[in-house]
């Protein structure tokens, strides 16, 4: 061995190394991201139980289209006993007609309204605050007027949640629509998504996202509501880091292609690129081990892919082969993990797309990152 070793100068030795090292760092990130894609419901649930009762909270601001196009899709899930309760956060166009030609065709439609004051402004959090007061049951799923669900199975398969869990977390997916763009943004959310769904399965849960989370009125008001009430977001995310230690092992994770919420696609990618900048804000105000995990799976995938290129240009054929065998290891499991778990949460077609996207993901969160500190989002505070 050490002969072996003697033919190589050292910096080939290190390079190899740190090649070697970086990928089995890499192989343990899948390794247990993979249990994503085997999970099923996360708690036990009680013998003979049905599907409880639900309240939908959804909060709409002068979005008539939404209202009458994409609302009844709420209101014709299958689902034995709930509620939509609308919230009509301070709209400038009435909704009131239209939400009450919706009622008389849809009972188990309630609305109320927060009027627009131009001295005193508030967040989100206040209407969906208004509505958790409003709702009748006490277990309730989240949702906005950005998204649609995937199938009127959604609500039930959610609900079910709610079987010996406070919180119940889900997917949600960009829509589905043509052109590489659309396939970059469904890649970055599958990303996002991996790692709070495989934290949240673990008993380490830290965010969900706000189209699709539920949690009950009883976890709500018994923490004292949300946190950061002039921040516009963190009702998914902050909320859920405050609550984690009473109800990181009352949790359920819901994943189907049919429980899936797809978000509507608003613009190109420089709407994107603001949506990044303003929804990943709150990040740096997550736990330390969060972020930091975070950070050393971009760094490792960042040195596993600049010394793979570096082997090829520095190395010979004996040491070059073998740092290209273990960066296929990694590309391997990582492929198998993703094409598994994508079909969990009804995402087709983005496989070969996200081989590009793992490449490029750690300089793209670097610059956006850097974006976030030189030009915060001028919609994060109120």
């Amino acid at each position: 061995m050490k002969e072996f070793i003697d033919q190589y100068p050292p910096y080939q030795i290190y390079l190899t190394l740190l090649l070697a090292l970086c990928a089995i760092v890499q192989l343990v990130y899948w390794l247990r991201y993979g249990r994503v894609a085997t999970h099923w419901h996360s708690l036990r649930e009680p013998e003979g139980a049905g599907t409880p009762p639900v309240s939908v909270v959804v909060v709409v601001a002068d979005d008539p289209e939404y209202v009458t196009e994409h609302l009844p899709k709420l209101l014709t899930q299958k689902h034995p006993n709930y509620e939509v309760v609308v919230v009509d956060d301070g709209s400038e166009i009435d909704l009131t007609d239209e939400l009450v030609m919706m009622q008389a065709q849809y009972p188990h439609l309630r609305f109320t309204t927060i009027k627009a004051d131009p001295v005193f402004r508030h967040s989100k959090k206040l209407a969906l605050t208004v509505g958790i007061k409003a709702a009748r049951y006490d277990n309730i799923i989240f949702t906005d007027a950005d998204s649609i669900p995937s199938s009127d199975k959604w609500l039930s398969i959610m609900a079910r949640g709610f079987n010996g869990g406070q919180l119940v977390v889900g997917y949600t997916g960009i829509q589905r629509r043509p052109g590489i763009a659309n396939k970059i943004m469904r890649c970055q959310r599958l990303t996002t998504s991996i790692r709070y769904l495989n934290a949240a399965i673990r008993g380490h849960v830290y965010r969900g996202i706000y189209n699709n989370i539920g949690y009950t009125k009883r976890l709500f008001f018994g923490n004292k509501g949300y946190t950061h009430l002039r921040m516009t977001l963190g009702e998914d995310d902050l909320f859920v880091q405050k609550v984690a230690p009473v109800c990181a092992r009352r949790t359920s994770v819901m994943l189907n292609p049919g429980a899936t919420m797809r978000q509507f696609q608003w613009g190109g990618i420089r709407w994107w690129r603001a949506e990044q900048r303003y929804r990943g804000a709150g990040f740096d105000l997550y736990p330390g081990r969060v972020r930091a995990t975070v950070f050393f799976e971009l760094l490792t995938r960042a040195l596993l892919i600049a010394a793979t290129i570096a082997l090829g240009v520095l190395l010979p054929p004996v040491l070059w082969i073998a740092g290209v065998g273990l960066f296929a290891l990694r590309e391997l499991a990582m492929l198998a993990t993703v094409r598994m778990i994508a079909r969990r949460v009804g995402e087709r077609r983005i496989l070969w797309a996200y081989i590009a996207h793992d490449f490029c993901a750690p300089v793209g969160e670097l610059f956006h990152w850097i974006g976030r500190r030189l030009r915060p989002s001028q919609r994060l505070w109120i």
